[in-house]
């Protein structure tokens, strides 16, 4: 039988009540409380016994101490006297019991209790709890930035929901504490007041259903990562893990228990923790991202799907990706000299996006032939989420002054089998190749080379079996939006060739095009 156990305690600072309650039915249970570390408890088998707890604070007491005061050590050696026995201490909390059966308290005047406790928030808590929420709320306010700025980029990031949900969390849980404190102490003042000490109380079970939830996230982010099969974020994301949080809670606490061991000074131990902290963390950091970054470009994290070559003195990438649509599946021939490349591929519980890329190889002998192609497909597994979506998509050079006067207009979605259909329009030169596709599940981004010429029919139908899923018979049946019913009004009185006229028809004959 072990001698030991280590639980994980999340009682709030001022919850001396809950606390001795706790520690009393523990003791009965034959578990005494030994150590109270940063995180778990250290417990030491003991005969099941009756005891009475106290937890008291000493606000002067701090945890960069080399030890107890002189003032602190009186304080022990006054409550030993009287049948009190430390149990543990951390910083200003002090844990004493005593195996008599009806004890004389420590404590005995509530007003001088509660203002203990209250010295106690104010040194330690309550400044450290703030700057948590004034942080979770710059990050809220960055979040919903982005949000507003690109939400299909944010909503389909593991990561981006992974960090909010974690300051989501941090904002509520520290919120609670906050708050709830303060409600207790305005009460327990007024019942100081008459000579009584107000029960505390604490959020256990909020507490560990975020712990809980949180394990589930970060379970769910670790799997979604591995699923990718991105090696350089595997890479990150287990160095994250492995080596940067691990590593910086050992320096911390080594360096924090070496100077306690010389007997350095409180104000020394915690200027000297502070910068080694910071100068650590962002040394770790530094080494975490310059490596990843070197290796990527060594190949140290390149698969079977990458190869290297040089040009100009350049080693360049190669990648042969599987992807869904090829420039040889709308052209019928056989090119070489050519990457294929999914640049981003991720995915959360609510939506999926994936770039990819066809377009030549440096060193192919025509490569100013080539014709490009590129797409993004955004796959919604909310469907709530769809409008928002699409709408991102059409309003993407609302506020980009490079494009200022683009903009996507209605085309015939019949050829793509698509729901809704949009073409880019350029206020200066016309209709370009850029597509916007709208299936009942997922919506398409493709842009054609600039030289391609009109997209056939044929063609249409290729992307539409391709990237839409569709088998020839139309599923679904979403209603337009109403941005696409504003712009085909307009594009119906201004441009009434987009989609009407015969497409232009092109052959490639290996050396460029030929159009007839």
């Amino acid at each position: 039988m072990k001698e030991t156990k280590r639980r994980l305690e999340t009682f709030s600072l001022y919850d001396c009540t809950g606390l001795e309650k706790h520690l009393t039915q523990m003791a009965e249970k034959g578990w005494l409380l030994e150590k109270i570390g940063q995180f778990f408890w250290t417990y030491r088998k003991a005969e099941p016994q009756t005891l009475t707890f106290c937890v008291c604070y000493f606000p002067k007491a701090s945890q960069f101490d080399p030890g107890p005061s002189e003032e602190q050590q009186t304080f022990y050696d006054f409550c030993e006297h009287t049948g009190w026995i430390l149990a543990a201490s951390s910083a200003q909390p002090q844990v004493f019991y005593n195996e008599r059966p009806h004890p004389i308290p420590i404590e005995t005047d509530p007003v001088m209790e509660l203002d203990a406790i209250h010295r106690t928030m104010k040194r330690s808590f309550l400044p450290s709890q703030l700057v948590l929420l004034l942080v979770a709320a710059l990050n809220g306010a960055l979040m919903a930035c982005r949000l507003v700025d690109d939400p299909v980029e944010v909503l389909a990031s593991a990561n981006s929901l992974f960090a909010a949900m974690c300051w989501v969390m941090v904002a509520v849980l520290v919120g609670v504490e906050c708050v709830s404190y303060f409600l207790w102490r305005r009460r327990a003042v007024r019942a100081a007041e008459r000579g009584e000490f107000l029960n505390s109380h604490s959020h256990r079970k909020l507490q560990i259903a975020a712990l809980v939830l949180l394990a589930l996230w970060l379970g769910y982010y670790l799997l979604s990562v591995l699923a990718s099969g991105d090696r350089m974020m595997i890479a990150l994301v287990a160095l994250m893990f492995l080596l940067y949080v691990p590593g910086l809670f050992l320096v911390i606490n080594g360096v924090k228990g070496f100077l306690k061991r010389k007997k350095a000074t409180a104000k020394v131990n915690r200027a000297v923790t502070i910068v080694i902290a910071l100068a650590a963390c962002y040394a770790v950091m530094g080494v975490i991202v310059f490596g990843t970054l070197y290796g990527h470009s060594h190949g140290w994290f390149a698969g079977n799907e990458e190869e290297t070559y040089q040009y100009n003195g350049i080693t360049c990438t190669a990648y042969h990706d599987e992807l869904p649509l090829t420039v040889e599946d709308l052209l019928d021939v056989d090119l070489d000299g050519y990457s294929y490349w999914q640049q981003w591929g991720e995915e959360s519980l609510l939506l999926g996006r994936y770039v990819m890329d066809q377009s030549p190889r440096f060193d192919a002998e025509n490569r100013r032939e080539l014709p490009d192609l590129s797409y993004t497909i955004v796959l919604v597994k909310a469907p709530f989420l769809y409008g928002l979506c699409r709408d991102t998509f059409l309003r993407q050079w609302e506020d980009d002054w490079y494009c200022w006067d683009s903009e996507y207009v209605p085309a015939d979605a019949a050829p793509w089998g698509a729901v809704e259909a949009y073409r880019e329009l350029d206020g200066e030169y016309g209709p370009r190749n850029q597509y916007l596709l709208c299936y009942p599940d997922r919506i398409v981004e493709i842009q054609f080379d600039y030289d391609w010429g009109e997209v056939t029919p044929e063609q249409m139908a290729v992307v539409g079996e391709k990237l839409g899923g569709w088998t020839g018979a139309q599923r679904g049946g979403g209603r337009p939006s109403p941005l696409f019913i504003r712009a085909k009004r307009k594009s119906a009185e201004n441009f009434p060739q987009i989609g009407v006229d015969k497409p232009l028809q092109r052959e490639y004959t290996g050396q460029g095009f030929k159009n007839y």
